[in-house]
């Protein structure tokens, strides 16, 4: 996803091309391949992280990724969040938020907007010292992405990028 994210963005046609038609048969076999509770995981921590809370896809999107996650062996399982989950959506945001502010480290949710939980990347000037900073609080790191850190207490992703503040 990360990939394919990468190159849609780029300056080459040839890359962007592979983007658009190669890339999304590749994700799409390697999605086919995870079981239903993996495949909520994905739709949760990829696809709804990205989503406004106001946006009604997020609503969708969230119930999916609800039952996807609760299914197994023909049964439910309470796992996953519910609806009330909506009210501490940024949750995550504030725990990581509150981290750097007692470490002193300057940082920028991003993209500014109205909604200050419709996104989940802060802007830092060194990645490095933001990811020991919130590793020490309780978050941790993902094989996914060495940008790319999970809230212990929510299970919420948190982005870094490193930049101005």
């Amino acid at each position: 996803m990360q990939e394919q994210r990468e190159r849609v963005r780029s300056s080459n046609p040839a890359e962007r091309l592979a983007a658009a038609l190669l890339i999304p048969g590749v994700l799409a076999q390697r999605l086919s391949e995870l079981n239903d509770v993996h495949l909520g995981q994905v739709l949760e921590h990829e696809v709804c992280s990205n989503f406004s809370v106001l946006a009604p896809e997020l609503t969708v999107c969230m119930e999916a990724a609800d039952r996807l996650c609760r299914r197994r062996a023909g049964s439910f399982i309470a796992v996953g969040r519910s609806r009330a989950s909506l009210y501490t959506e940024g949750e995550h945001l504030l725990h990581a938020e509150s981290a750097l502010y007692h470490a002193g480290i300057p940082h920028l949710l991003l993209p500014f907007q109205r909604n200050k939980f419709a996104s989940n990347t802060f802007v830092v000037p060194s990645v490095d010292e933001a990811k020991d900073c919130l590793c020490r609080k309780g978050l941790r790191e993902t094989p996914r992405s060495p940008l790319l850190l999970i809230d212990g207490q929510t299970s919420r992703p948190i982005r870094l990028y490193e930049g101005r503040t």
